[in-house]
């Protein structure tokens, strides 16, 4: 009996985790320590390369924010030259 109700749960949690892939697009996490040969790990705290990284994460977040707002003025100037009165929200840009 207790198989009859896993599918459909299966099935809910599979649909949670595509909707959540779907809008990752609109998430952004900056790329942080870059590993390689010579850096397999985290510099230590408050170390230089440790400062160097956050600044650049904030450079690339707020690189991002000011493309992203960029695209939504764009949307918003589509569907305002292409007469686009559809009813729904118009705060998703449209690429």
């Amino acid at each position: 009996m207790s198989k009859l109700n896993l599918g459909p749960a299966v099935v809910v949690a599979g649909l949670v985790v595509a909707a959540g892939a779907a809008m990752a697009n609109e998430n952004f996490i900056p790329s942080g320590h870059s590993y390689t040969p010579e850096s397999s790990s985290l510099p230590p705290l408050n170390s230089y390369q440790d400062k160097v990284n956050n600044q650049t994460d904030i450079y690339q977040t707020e690189i991002w924010h000011k493309q992203y707002e960029q695209r939504q003025f764009d949307s918003n100037m589509r569907r305002l030259l292409n007469r686009d009165m559809r009813p729904g929200p118009s705060t998703k840009p449209i690429y």
